[in-house]
């Protein structure tokens, strides 16, 4: 039985400071006029390229107001619908530069998240797991979000149940030497992928790949230990099967989002399993967005034997209302029935 099981959504990454979906775009273009760390620096023919899009076709600008944005999910939306059916979206957006545009936003997402996040506090999640699953019990633990928090929370607290520490067990086909050697703790599921993998588009072949996230580098080098440089596969690094480049693997917020990847398949197949499983679900920051369709299919298909008191929901609610007055509250009320351990304090307060 998988017993607990944690869900992370957005908000839990917000309790450490980091962005909310609908303050990604801003955010990117704002990074092209403020001293930024290398990572941003680097981006800025690809700031460009966006900010002429949402400028020519959104009437937004760097210095609008975060609402005048468009929502990045319609965004990425309506690119992924012109790429799939192969038509330009007018003659300034030939299909090439929409699909420079798709790669722009996404490796915008990529530099962005690592900027934000290079310092982001983990205490609370590392709280978290040493509150839900006392030893000798190990986390079990799903997540939509792309950041490396909960995987720094999951290594540290490794580290106080075993001398040498392990690493959290991703259920995927990762190549790195360091991490198909390693003894695992606890299961990490990232529904959407991460920070530190990247991906061969031509053979699929999956690698961690390096991150600016201090505390998950400080940690990660304590693990694996000396031979980390050495079987580190950067980002500039060819595929070490084909030689193609390899990319970050993120799936983007769109409606249209591609689960097909074998890699993402597999980690799909165990977060059924495991919510099949589980005799109690604990979501943190996860509003059940209307673009997370497929998410919400999988809640639906693989929770329909809990009870509704099993159901535990932790988000913010600045008023603290109860669930039948709050949005978030509602869509849970709706999905799993009356009596949802419901808790709007927020991560920090909950814990």
């Amino acid at each position: 039985m998988a017993g607990t099981v944690i869900f992370l959504g957005a908000g839990a990454t917000k309790a450490c400071d980091g962005p909310l979906t609908n303050e990604i775009l801003p955010n990117i273009l704002k990074g092209k006029y403020q001293p930024v760390s290398p990572v941003v620096a680097g981006s800025v023919d690809r700031i460009n390229l966006l900010e002429n899009f949402l400028t020519q076709q959104f009437h937004v600008t760097a210095n609008s107001p975060i609402e005048h944005y468009p929502a990045l999910p319609l965004l990425m939306s309506l690119i992924d619908v012109a790429l799939d059916r192969r038509q330009p979206l007018n003659t300034e957006w030939d299909l090439q530069r929409v699909s420079e545009l798709r790669e722009a936003i996404e490796v915008g997402i990529f530099d962005h998240l690592e900027e934000r996040l290079f310092k982001a506090p983990t205490n609370n999640h590392w709280k978290l797991i040493q509150k839900i699953y006392e030893a000798p019990n190990e986390p079990v633990v799903i997540s939509t979000n792309y950041d490396l928090i909960i995987d720094t929370a999951m290594m540290s607290v490794s580290e106080t149940r075993f001398p040498e520490g392990k690493l959290p067990n991703y259920h995927c086909q990762i190549r790195t030497p360091f991490y198909r050697e390693q003894n695992y703790f606890g299961t990490l599921l990232k529904l959407h992928g991460s920070l530190n993998w990247l991906s061969c588009r031509a053979c699929h072949r999956l690698e961690i790949g390096a991150s600016e996230s201090r505390r998950y580098l400080k940690v990660l080098a304590r693990l694996v230990g000396p031979s980390l440089e050495a079987s580190y596969t950067a980002g500039i690094n060819p595929c070490p099967t084909c030689g193609t480049k390899l990319r970050p693997f993120l799936i983007a917020p769109t409606h249209l989002k591609n689960y097909r990847n074998p890699h993402v398949a597999q980690v799909w197949y165990e977060a059924e399993r495991v919510l099949r499983d589980a005799t109690r679900v604990i979501f943190i920051g996860y509003s059940l967005p209307d673009d997370d369709l497929e998410v919400i299919y999988l809640l639906k298909r693989s929770m329909a034997h809990l009870q509704p008191h099993e159901i535990t929901v932790v988000d913010y609610d600045e008023e603290g209302h109860p669930a039948l007055q709050n949005t978030v509250g509602r869509r849970y009320r709706s999905l799993f029935g009356d009596g949802i351990d419901w808790h709007p304090e927020g991560l920090d307060a909950w814990l």
